[in-house]
């Protein structure tokens, strides 16, 4: 080995060992450790569903009920027989 490859080896090996002695820090107050509990009892505070936020939520209940709403009104269109011409009059209707 040559010396500089010897030098970069050491300090590598220096950084390393510097690295796992010095580890994780600990919380150092209350305040600290009541803030740990707040994240670690709700993560995503911002979602109420695996990838919706309320508004995203409000939105496509809108989105439902508008739907439904116009699925109603044609399938009533449809049992009242309104949703076509009417096959009695004597003039021929496109349709």
């Amino acid at each position: 080995m040559t010396t500089r490859v010897r030098r970069i080896t050491i300090l590598a090996l220096g950084t390393l060992a510097a690295a796992a002695v010095t580890g994780c820090s600990t919380a150092s107050s209350n305040a600290d450790y009541a803030q740990a509990e707040r994240i670690r009892a709700d993560l995503t505070p911002e979602l109420d569903t695996l990838y919706q936020r309320p508004d995203d939520m409000s939105n496509a209940f809108t989105v439902m009920l508008d739907e439904n709403g116009r699925m109603i009104w044609q399938d009533l269109g449809r049992v009242l027989y309104t949703d076509r011409p009417s096959r009695l009059t004597r003039e021929p209707v496109p349709w």
